[in-house]
């Protein structure tokens, strides 16, 4: 009997430990695009925050945190409603409450450079300029493990588009500077993060979602 409730409980905890190991995001995002079109809203982009290699600290007293054996991470979803604007906050475990915004800056930005955002491409921290030998072209670039990522979902209508940066890339230094650093700066992709993660980081520190039950 010992024996058989013994085998019964790994399997149960190997089917969760199965669950855990696979990525919501997309089940998240799909859900949500469900919901919105219910509304007839087919406008909105959600943004993903996640370090890889980063630890992530469980608070027991905390009901907005969460238990995750995956690498933890964050989503927010932008969108317009009529003239309302909103928010709406993700991580592994599920949803948090949707917010409406006074600022309307994200959407506004997005709405009005959505063909530049679907194309642009962050370029990596390049050291020196291209060098050609024997009819290869050479780059020298910097990398660094444990950064901040940043993705992107792009929705219009029947349209769909991601892309994805390293913050890493987005730095210089006066040591050894980044020659595609100004470049990088002025791409629309970046700005609406910037624009973005104000909202965001604004929204946490106030602890403004609160987790779904």
């Amino acid at each position: 009997m010992k024996r058989s409730l013994i085998i019964i409980l790994l399997l149960i905890f190997n089917l969760t430990l199965g669950q855990e190991k696979i990525d919501p995001t997309e089940s998240l995002i799909s859900e949500f695009k469900s919901q919105l079109e219910i509304k007839k809203v087919s406008e909105f982009f959600v943004l993903k925050h996640v370090t890889y290699g980063s630890s992530h600290i469980f608070d027991l007293d905390d009901p907005n945190s969460c238990s995750s054996n995956r690498t933890y991470f964050t989503m927010y979803a932008f969108w317009k409603k009529g003239n309302n604007n909103y928010i709406k906050k993700f991580d592994n475990c599920g949803a948090f409450n949707s917010i409406k915004l006074a600022n309307s800056k994200p959407n506004e930005f997005y709405q009005n450079n959505f063909e530049n955002l679907k194309s642009e491409k962050v370029k990596p921290y390049q050291t020196s300029p291209d060098s050609i030998a024997n009819g290869l072209v050479y780059k020298s670039i910097s990398s660094a493990s444990h950064q901040p990522q940043r993705y992107f979902w792009f929705y219009k209508n029947s349209q769909e588009y991601t892309n994805h940066f390293d913050k890493y890339n987005l730095t210089t230094k006066k040591e050894n500077p980044n020659l595609n650093f100004k470049t990088n700066a002025d791409l629309s992709i970046v700005k609406l993060n910037a624009i973005s993660e104000e909202i965001i980081n604004e929204m946490n520190d106030k602890e403004l979602f609160k987790r779904l039950e």
